[in-house]
C-alpha cells in the first residue's frame, strides 16, 4: 500500500494518483528507512574525509 503524502490515505501499489485527493502518489516515501541511511553514510565519510584533510593540512 502506498500512503499519499497530503491526506495519509492508503492506496493500492499501482495506483498513480490518490483516491481521495488527487495528488500524484510518491514512488518512494522521503522518510523511508533506506533513505535515512543512504544519507547518514554520505554524511559519515563526507566528516571522515574532512577530518583527515585537516589533520594533515593544519601545522602541529
Amino acid at each position: 500500500m502506498k500512503h499519499c503524502l497530503y491526506c495519509q490515505t492508503e492506496n493500492d501499489e499501482q495506483a498513480e494518483n490518490c483516491k481521495h485527493c488527487g495528488m500524484n502518489l510518491p514512488t518512494k516515501h522521503p522518510q523511508d528507512r533506506k533513505t535515512k541511511l543512504s544519507f547518514f553514510v554520505k554524511a559519515f565519510w563526507l566528516i571522515v574525509i574532512f577530518s583527515l584533510i585537516m589533520v594533515i593540512y593544519l601545522p602541529r
